[in-house]
This record gives C-alpha cells, sequence and structure tokens, in this order.
C-alpha cells in the first residue's frame, strides 16, 4: 500500500479522501463505469460535517450539490459509459418537508432531469431491488381510516445512464473474458427486478452500505476486463473490491477518512489484478 497525503493506493486502486464535486485527480473520459449510492438529504449521517446532504438548508441545495458531482463524473467518463446510481424515495417529516407533514421525496426524478440537461447523457436502463421478501416494513398514518394511510417503499432503484459517442474497440481475447453466462443475462438483464441480500449496516460500520452483489451484476453488465469503475461516494470500498475481484482497475472517493482501515483491510486482501 502507497499513501501519498489523501491519496491511498492498494493493488490496482487509487481512493482519493476527498469531495467528489472535484475530481480533478481523474483525467477526462478515462473512466468506463460508475457506480455509487449517493448520501440521502439529511437522513444518514456518515460522520463528516461536509457530506453532501447533512445540514443542507434545503432539498433544493441538497440536489445543487449532487449536480455538482453528477457534472464531475460525466466529465471523467468515457463515451459510451455508463454512469449506475442507487437510490431510494425518501421521506420528510416536521421541518424537514415543506409543509410540515410527510411528504415523499423521489430523488431518482431529479437526478434524470439533471442527466437530460447536459446533452450528453441518455437514460440507458432502470432496475428495481426488491426488498419485499428479505426486509420488513411498516408504514400506519391514519391507518386504519382514511384519508392518511402511508405506503411503504420496499425497493430501491438503480437507474442507468449512458453517455454518448462510440467507445474504442475492443479485444477478442477482452470480450471473451468478460463474456457473460446464458444464466447471468437471463438472471440479471432479463430479470430486471432484482432479489438482494442487503449488507449489514453493523458488520460494515456503515449506515447505508450496499450489497457486494450489485456492483458484481453491474460491472459484469456494463464493462470489460481491464476497464476503469469510480465510486464518488465509496464508503467502506464494497464497489473498489469486487471490481478488482472482477479484474477492473478501481477509483474511488470519500470523504470520510476514517473509512481508511476498513477499506484497506478489504482491498488488500485481493491478490488477483488486472496488469
Amino acid at each position: 500500500m502507497d499513501k501519498i497525503s489523501d491519496t491511498m493506493k492498494i493493488n490496482k486502486a487509487k481512493i482519493y479522501f476527498k469531495n467528489s464535486t472535484n475530481m480533478s485527480d481523474i483525467p477526462s473520459s478515462s473512466i468506463n463505469l460508475i457506480i455509487t449510492s449517493p448520501p440521502y438529504w439529511t437522513l444518514k449521517d456518515y460522520d463528516n460535517d461536509n457530506q453532501i446532504g447533512l445540514g443542507s438548508n434545503s432539498y433544493e441545495h441538497y440536489i445543487k450539490e449532487l449536480n455538482m458531482v453528477w457534472k464531475e463524473c460525466i466529465r471523467v467518463l468515457s463515451p459510451d459509459g455508463k454512469i449506475c446510481i442507487n437510490i431510494m424515495p425518501f421521506l420528510l417529516t416536521g421541518k424537514a418537508a415543506r409543509f410540515k407533514r410527510r411528504e415523499t421525496r423521489l430523488v431518482l426524478g431529479d437526478i434524470e432531469r439533471y442527466m437530460d440537461s447536459t446533452s450528453e447523457m441518455y437514460q440507458f436502463g432502470l432496475y428495481i431491488w426488491d426488498k419485499r421478501k428479505i426486509t420488513r416494513f411498516s408504514s400506519f398514518g391514519s391507518y386504519p381510516f382514511p384519508p392518511n394511510i402511508f405506503s411503504t417503499y420496499p425497493y430501491e432503484w438503480i437507474t442507468i445512464f449512458s453517455k454518448n459517442g462510440k467507445r474504442d474497440k475492443v479485444s477478442k481475447d477482452i470480450k471473451e473474458k468478460s463474456k457473460l453466462s446464458t444464466k447471468e443475462w437471463q438472471d440479471w438483464a432479463i430479470n430486471s427486478i432484482w432479489e438482494m441480500h442487503p449488507a449489514s449496516s453493523k458488520r460494515e460500520k456503515h449506515p447505508a452500505p450496499f450489497p457486494e452483489e450489485m456492483p458484481k451484476r453491474l460491472i459484469k453488465l456494463y464493462s470489460f476486463y481491464g476497464d476503469s469503475v469510480l465510486d464518488p461516494f465509496l464508503g467502506t470500498g464494497t464497489t473498489a473490491k469486487v471490481a478488482l475481484e472482477l479484474g477492473r482497475k478501481a477509483f474511488g472517493y470519500e470523504l470520510n477518512k476514517e473509512y481508511e482501515p476498513l477499506i484497506t483491510k478489504k482491498l488488500s486482501k485481493i491478490k488477483k489484478c488486472v496488469k
């Protein structure tokens, strides 16, 4: 492992403990795939005063901060590269809600509007992470009487955006190394409703970790062996770990330097990395 100020290098991974609103360490058009789950506005505390969403003056300010990250993601993304964003509806209550009543915010719509406005990105696909069988949800409101019975959201979205343009040619050997099995294609692409066990917050020591299965599927679906994969909200390093295990190069940005030991532990165990 090599450490240079706020940069950590392990195997074929480069991790930057910086704000991803400025990813000047990464050249333009050099990343093939971006996978991430952004922080939620006011709902999760990631133990960093500068995190996006925590303490934002308004929902609009939160979206503006996220858009700064998406702008950098688009800059570093190569032509025909994909951005995969895991997000779910979230509920606002009390002072956070505009009318001081329970309010649902569909962040996905705001992300789509920004991507459409860039003239470089277009919606490529959408998956639904169905959590009904693995997570218990309850919501009451005015139950058992109308009119304010609350609905629940036992699912998350994984939305895929693609950058306009053609990628460089890929050799036959790389294509063969990257080939999906028939079962993977059927289970992941033909069936766009996914069931995956969520990662444990306690075990991961992170308030909102996502399971390794998610980046595994996305990396195999949307990148070739040897490609570069970035997570601008890296957390404890799940995306980088899976990218290295699948023979990709990994890049990540994370504000919270306290996650460094967890990231180091995950990435240092990987023995086979792309040359």
